[in-house]
């Protein structure tokens, strides 16, 4: 998905705050709109001379640097940012243990709709990205570097090839890297997708029971990080585990469109969102979708004293997956929302096995049913039954978040699944159209 950018003060404010001399990723005390329209002013992207400026030159990462640096990502506890938070040096590891070499790959297909900080990034970073590509590649002593980009991402597209531009311009001492595009799909930016794209195969997820860091492109190890995870390698490898400082990056998307903001991970998920949303102005929030459109809902009052530390939400069941936090205004129809994203994400799927292909589709025709008012107790059992046969049994996580995401909503708007089914109508009454949800194609 295609998106400008426009940059917003915010002094002083908590929401944005980090406490270190090091510049983090996209600095303290400003946040980052992110809005479709052509009309917005763009925020020019770090070239290469200003990178240089605000971090130094990129750290060397071969031989012993290179063990060094998978020992400071263990340290410190880096995981992948593009929604698993799986630890990245047990990746690293696993590479190296299957023979090095190989593949490795900065994911910056940003396929969660609702998500703009791989955006954010590659049009504001794109050489701490390409450092981290790098560093990367070095320590795993990959044959083929490989920057995977979505086909309508045109802004983020631009500013990464003339990122690479400048850097072969300057001859810096990188590994080889190349550009390849994939279908602008939801799935595209999935990691089996991606191995199957680049083996020269359809950018469709597959069922594989070997992780692609023993067994990806064309069977060789690869190495595949979300950009942000490898923003965050690149800056690690300068700091070091003494010096570290973590922070999170999250898209705070509402009806006014999406706000990437950086955070320290004590930082209360209510004060990010009350930072940035609009409904704060109004009636404020009933309820938050944490994750991305395969996450989990909880009501506000529940949400918003969670820090967005990923340690901590784990151990309540919760992710921050791709960094996104969806709040619902208290005069929206929560249901008309959850609607809404459930057929997106069926009008989503892969179609390659029958949770894809038949549950997602019976699950977002019973939420809609349930939205319009038009569901029955017996439709309610029915769309029970449809959730408990769905998850666990695609051949990739996609039926997974989905029933995920419906389930939490059927909790946390539970009075208002009650009016609908009651009454025919909800206790919110406002309507679900303006949120970042992509009509189904």
């Amino acid at each position: 998905m295609s998106a400008s950018l426009r940059l917003v003060r915010q002094p002083g404010h908590g929401a944005g705050k980090v406490a270190s001399d090091f510049s983090p990723l996209l600095g303290d005390a400003v946040r980052y709109a992110v809005d479709g329209t052509a009309a917005i002013t763009r925020v020019t992207a770090d070239d290469l001379a200003g990178h240089v400026r605000r971090f130094g030159d990129r750290p060397r990462a071969t031989g012993g640097a290179g063990t060094e640096l998978v020992d400071t990502l263990e340290e410190i506890g880096l995981s992948g940012r593009g929604g698993s938070h799986f630890p990245a040096a047990t990746k690293w590891r696993a590479h190296l243990a299957a023979g090095g070499g190989g593949v490795v790959v900065a994911n910056g297909a940003e396929s969660e709709p609702a998500s703009a900080k791989d955006t954010a990034l590659m049009q504001l970073r794109p050489h701490l990205i390409l450092d981290g590509l790098a560093c990367a590649a070095e320590a795993v002593g990959a044959v083929d570097a490989v920057l995977w980009l979505h086909g309508g991402a045109h802004a983020a597209r631009s500013s990464m090839v003339r990122a690479l531009g400048e850097r072969r311009a300057a001859r810096l001492p990188d590994p080889a890297i190349r550009l390849a595009v994939g279908p602008d799909h939801y799935l595209s930016g999935e990691s089996s997708a991606i191995v199957n794209a680049l083996s020269g195969r359809p950018a469709l997820p597959g069922f594989t029971t070997r992780p692609a860091a023993v067994s990806g492109v064309h069977g060789m190890p690869t190495l595949l990080h979300n950009v942000e995870t490898l923003a965050r390698t690149a800056l690690a490898a300068r700091t070091g585990a003494a010096h570290h400082q973590g922070t999170s990056l999250l898209t705070v998307a509402d009806e006014t469109g999406r706000t990437v903001v950086e955070v320290a991970p004590s930082t209360p998920l209510g004060e990010v969102i009350e930072a940035v949303s609009a409904n704060r102005l109004a009636g404020g929030e009933q309820a938050v979708l944490i994750g991305g459109f395969g996450g989990s809902w909880l009501t506000w009052d529940a949400a918003a004293l969670l820090p967005a530390d990923e340690n901590y939400l784990r151990a309540q069941g919760i992710s921050l997956g791709a960094g996104v936090l969806l709040p619902v205004p208290d005069d929206a129809c929560g249901i008309a929302v959850v609607a809404r994203i459930a057929d997106f994400l069926a009008a989503s799927s892969a179609r390659q096995c029958g949770p894809c292909l038949f549950g997602l589709r019976a699950l977002a025709d019973g939420t809609a049913e349930l939205a319009r008012g038009q569901s029955s107790r017996r439709d309610s059992r029915r769309l029970s039954l449809f959730l408990a046969q769905t998850v666990g049994r695609g051949a990739c996580n996609h039926p997974d978040g989905s029933v995920r995401m419906i389930e939490s909503a059927l909790a946390t708007f539970a009075a208002d699944v009650e009016s609908h089914r009651r009454r025919g109508s909800c206790l919110h009454p406002g309507s679900a159209r303006s949120f970042p949800i992509p009509e189904p194609v």
